[in-house]
């Protein structure tokens, strides 16, 4: 609704000038309203005068109006200067009504004059503490903003932290896992390869309740060694010899504690690796007295002694 100044039969009332206050403050008036509103500020008795200013500075310094923007350095003496201006305008205006009466009254007193430069004192505080509340509270408004950040930052830190562990635990199981398997792999090819080299004899030993011997070089600087099976029932055995020369003549031989030897077989080397089954013996002395490698110019090249 649009207000004609100069027809106004008269200022607002005390309600009228509150309900006004915060438009006029948020600067929602109209030229003409604001005109009429400070007009009949400037006429209202100082105790609502202090009224209005308290509401309007409630107004402007509400946390929930403010903005995220900065202003520009230059706006408070912008702002400054404006009010001034405006302050001169509606004293100019008012200046004939202020001549009627008397010629001493034409020239404002010297009290006049002091309440005047305090009012822009107390204008100028009131700005002052404006400023300072909407600098306050843009600052407690980026603390909360990077105190946002910084949960959100520690809870990606956390997860990642729980991603790259559960990365490890699962690196570790696989690698456990692809090692297994690895070794079945080669202990399938390697009982593979020994059954294609020395026939299925051996693997009956594998089936039947059996005694394991192991032989061992004599020599340090021979890469060989044997494995000989006992069949504890028929007394029969197998030996697996690995590094054994190749076409090369052998003897297995059992050498009782007394001295004697008995000669259990022949065994030709195979190179990398030889198997031979030999036939029936005294099972006790097979599993408990020394058993030898020979070779053909009669050396020993395993033997059980180095292990009883």
């Amino acid at each position: 609704m649009e207000i004609d100044v100069m027809t106004a039969p008269e200022p607002m009332r005390r309600d009228e000038l509150l309900e006004m206050a915060s438009l006029d403050a948020l600067g929602m008036l109209e030229a003409d309203e604001a005109a009429f509103f400070s007009r009949s500020f400037l006429e209202a008795p100082r105790v609502v005068q202090e009224e209005i200013r308290a509401l309007q500075a409630s107004v402007v310094s509400d946390a929930q109006l403010l903005s995220d923007e900065e202003p520009p350095a230059s706006l408070r003496s912008r702002v400054i200067g404006s009010v001034l201006s405006a302050v001169d305008q509606e004293n100019q205006g008012l200046a004939p009504i202020a001549t009627i009466g008397s010629l001493k009254k034409a020239r404002p007193s010297a009290s006049t004059t002091t309440a005047l430069l305090n009012e822009d004192v107390r204008t100028m505080d009131q700005l002052d503490e404006v400023e300072r509340r909407l600098q306050v509270e843009r600052q407690s408004i980026r603390t909360r903003s990077m105190n946002r950040s910084l949960m959100a930052w520690r809870a990606a830190t956390v997860g990642c932290a729980a991603s790259l562990l559960a990365t490890f635990v699962w690196v570790s199981v696989i690698a456990n896992q692809a090692l297994k398997v690895t070794q079945l792999a080669q202990n399938t090819s390697t009982q593979q390869e020994i059954e294609k080299q020395l026939g299925s004899s051996l693997t009956q030993f594998y089936s039947s309740a059996c005694k394991v011997r192991s032989l061992v070089t004599t020599n340090a600087e021979s890469n060989v060694a044997g494995v000989l099976y006992i069949d504890r029932k028929s007394g029969e055995s197998f030996l697996v010899a690995f590094g054994l020369q190749a076409n090369a003549d052998y003897t297995l031989r059992l050498k009782s504690i007394d001295g004697s030897s008995t000669d259990l077989g022949r065994l030709t080397g195979g190179g990398k690796i030889a198997g031979a089954k030999f036939a029936s013996a005294d099972v006790t002395k097979l599993q408990f007295e020394e058993i030898e490698v020979l070779d053909a110019k009669g050396t020993v090249v395993l033997s059980t002694r180095a292990i009883l």
